[in-house]
């Protein structure tokens, strides 16, 4: 007999879990007690301090080249400056943390007992920090949590003041160092003007010379013209490194990857296009002395200019990205600055070149002059230069210092860090809330754990889902019976449950075609006696003339049931005695055929077949109580039967050993199941 296995239906999980609720609700009460007591008495409040910056765009457009955007992976930046993501991260930067500790001296709040490092400390303090930018806004939130609500609102506060002091100082660095190098220059360009001032003067005095002659006037004024020009490119060069090196500093700051100008400046093809653009700003020099700015020679010789320039641009990028190869998203603004600055930088040294070049070739013209008036030439240029170049400086420095006492930052405070009052952690409404589903999760994975691994069965649907083609034929009551000598429970009790469970079985079983029936079990103490005595018992009380037999030689226990005492048995039945002497009529329906000891070898006389085939012609039912079907003695039984009943006890029978009984070879005998509650 062999049955398929069904798969759990709907139904069939909620009667598991209607059947093992209590262990559902015990894990779910644990779980949840748990977490309540881990809530009261283990978990320490974290309080967590916040403020909030704002970030101030300058509301300029910068137009970033191809070969940049190609590079950091931008089209167009709001400006030039840092964005949102630089002062995140410039905020948390290890440099701005070690400042910190120290400030705080957060080293002797952390040492405790044992030695820690700075570094330790660092990415403590990192870990807890955290920065945000509040979505669709150009707002910066710093918060950190910490057992401490008073230093958790310290450490927020003193860190936005590094930060502010720090970003302070980066904006200030140019202008700064602009005005710085301007003041060194302005000193020394006014004393050497100065000097030839005196020089032209003493000169025109002793030599009774005092103008130059229209040619020589005419290149005094174009050199000196090309001097200054000289002079303001070098200026111009000085500042552009002082941008350089202000970009080059905040993106060591964040620890970024940099590569020196000298690394570019000698790049084959930077020298190559550098030297192609001094040879067109040449070109244009000349074609000015003759054409105008609207000119269709000037204007493509200025469109070459510009071309030669974005290549100059784009190799300037490709060097950069073959050095540093991936760029943080977050710095790709600082990066576009900087690469500017270095575009910029190989630009004035070719327009340097360029203007020298120019300058040596009007030089080449005052050979033609008299001695004596070059010497007052020469003078006379350098003071012109000297004196354009002191203009110009001067005039620098003016736009400088209104640059550095007009530079704001572009982050404000809009609220600082308050002391909490109210723990951030840990949640406990939503951490009792968890545990409760933890709980509820726990419970139900038990539930069914429970039910895979119990070994024994412990309902009539366990029954119906693993023997879907074994019919249940009947199911009898949980009742507690104290004696062997109650187990009669249909004697005189009409109107009780357990009674019409057994008349309900009886009357299934009076269509059944066997007169001969076994009642066994997987093992012993399930009921098998107790289903057999009371259903032969009613059969009797159907007008049934029925015996009973005892054969179960393991527990014998028939004559205690029904509370009589007989000489002769079964035993001695096979050993010769007429059945008239053996037989015990109980009531005039039913008679019991008894066994007194625990003989098991009468099983096996062919006495015992005779004597069977003769009581099926004299009696309509005849119901044995039979040994389990797991000795040897059950399945010597079982062929003295026509057809037998397994007697399945809920908590008792074991759900592998009744599997092997139900697909064993003497299983054909099998007719159905009988669930018995009884205890």
């Amino acid at each position: 007999m062999n049955d398929q296995v069904v798969e759990l239906s709907l139904s069939d999980i909620f009667k598991i879990f209607k059947r093992r609720f209590w262990w559902f609700l015990g894990i779910f009460l644990v779980v949840s007690f748990g977490t309540l007591v881990y809530l009261l008495f283990f978990t320490k409040p974290i309080y967590e301090a916040s403020a909030q910056l704002l970030v101030i765009s300058s509301g300029q457009t910068a137009n970033i080249p191809s070969a940049i955007t190609q590079l950091v992976g931008v089209i167009s930046l709001p400006s030039v400056g840092v964005g949102i993501g630089t002062e995140m991260e410039l905020i948390k930067s290890r440099q701005n943390i070690e400042k910190l500790i120290d400030q705080l001296n957060l080293m002797e709040l952390f040492k405790g007992n044992k030695e820690i490092l700075v570094q330790d400390i660092v990415r403590t303090i990192s870990e807890r920090l955290k920065i945000e930018n509040v979505k669709n806004t150009s707002i910066i939130k710093i918060s950190v949590e910490f057992e401490d609500p008073e230093i958790a609102a310290k450490i927020v506060n003193s860190l936005i003041d590094i930060y502010l002091d720090m970003r302070s100082r980066l904006t200030v660095n140019e202008y700064s160092a602009r005005v710085d190098f301007i003041e060194r220059q302005l000193p020394r360009l006014e004393q050497e003007l100065k000097d030839v001032e005196d020089k032209l003067r003493r000169f025109k005095e002793q030599n009774q010379i005092y103008s130059l002659s229209d040619q020589a006037a005419k290149l005094v004024e174009g050199i000196a013209r090309f001097d200054a020009m000289a002079y303001e490119t070098k200026v111009s060069i000085e500042q552009v490194k002082t941008a350089i090196k202000a970009a080059e500093d905040m993106l060591k700051k964040v620890d970024q990857k940099i590569i020196s100008s000298e690394t570019i400046s000698t790049n084959p093809v930077v020298q190559q296009l550098r030297s192609k653009l001094v040879e067109l700003q040449v070109e244009l020099s000349a074609l000015l002395q003759t054409y105008s700015e609207t000119d269709r020679r000037v204007v493509s010789l200025k469109k070459q200019i510009q071309e030669t320039q974005d290549l100059l641009q784009k190799e300037i990028s490709k060097v950069i990205s073959a050095e540093i190869q991936t760029i943080n998203p977050a710095y790709s603004e600082l990066y576009t600055t900087w690469i500017l600055k270095q575009t910029e930088l190989q630009v004035q040294q070719a327009t340097l070149t360029a203007v020298e070049k120019i300058r040596d070739e009007y030089l080449k013209k005052v050979a033609v002059i008299p001695s004596i008036e070059q010497k007052l030439f020469e003078l006379e240029r350098d003071r012109q230069a000297k004196q354009a170049a002191y203009l110009a400086l001067l005039s620098q420095y003016e736009q400088a210092k209104i640059g550095a006492a007009g530079t704001v930052s572009n982050v404000r405070v809009i609220n600082n860090a308050v002391v909490p009052s109210i723990p951030s952690k840990p949640n406990k409404k939503l951490l009792l809330a968890i545990g409760g589903v933890l709980g509820i999760f726990l419970g139900l994975v038990m539930v069914f754990v429970r039910d895979l691994t119990d070994r024994k069965f412990r309902a009539l649907d366990e029954l119906q889902r693993l023997f879907p083609r074994i019919p249940i034929l009947g199911k009898i009551s949980n009742i507690r019976v104290a004696r062997n000598e109650d187990l009669l429970v249909t004697f005189e009790c009409e109107g009780k449950e357990v009674c019409d469970e057994f008349k309900y079985l009886a009357a299934k079983m009076l269509d059944e075609p066997v007169k001969v029936l076994g009642l066994t079990s997987s093992d012993k103490k399930e009921g098998k006696t107790f289903v057999a005595s009371n259903l032969a018992y009613v059969f009797s009380k159907m007008a049934q003339k029925t015996l009973l037999i005892d054969m179960n030689v393991r527990s014998p226990m028939v004559s205690k049931v029904f509370s009589i005492e007989a000489d002769r048995d079964i035993v001695d039945l096979t050993k010769g005695t007429v059945p008239e002497n053996c037989i015990v009529r109980f009531s005039e329906n039913l008679h019991i055929l008894t066994l007194n000891g625990k003989d098991s070898w009468f099983l096996s006389d062919p006495k015992l077949f005779e004597f069977m085939k003769e009581f099926a012609q004299s009696y309509d039912r005849i119901i044995v109580d039979m040994p389990p079907l797991s000795c040897a003695e059950g399945i010597l039984a079982s062929k003295v039967v026509g057809k037998y009943a397994l007697v399945i006890c809920f908590g008792k029978s074991e759900k592998n050993l009744v599997n092997s009984l139900v697909h064993s070879t003497f299983a054909s005998k099998l007719i159905g199941i009988i669930a018995n509650k009884t205890v």
